[in-house]
């Protein structure tokens, strides 16, 4: 939040309210899932935990592909979250 990321004031403006519904909404999907460490952790957390993944990019016949695990890293939390959407 302390990143200017525009010179344009009513840009930085937008940005910063799209930073504030992102939380908001990650916060709240935390909430409605139930799960007691998915409303502990803070958006570092989640973003550490959930969303980044080991992958590893390989380059063969100019072309480049992404091999990630096909097991997740922490599954409880994942099915919790997915869990919200679904009900």
């Amino acid at each position: 939040m302390a990143h200017i990321k525009t010179k344009d004031f009513l840009a930085n403006a937008a940005l910063f309210q799209c930073a504030v519904l992102a939380y908001n909404t990650v916060r709240w999907m935390a909430l409605v899932s139930g799960d007691k460490q998915l409303m502990q952790w803070e958006i570092a957390s989640i973003r550490a935990f959930m969303v980044r993944m080991a992958g590893k990019l390989v380059c063969s016949s100019r072309q480049m592909t992404l091999k990630i695990p096909t097991e997740l890293l922490h599954p409880k939390p994942w099915q919790s979250w997915l869990r919200v959407g679904i009900t």
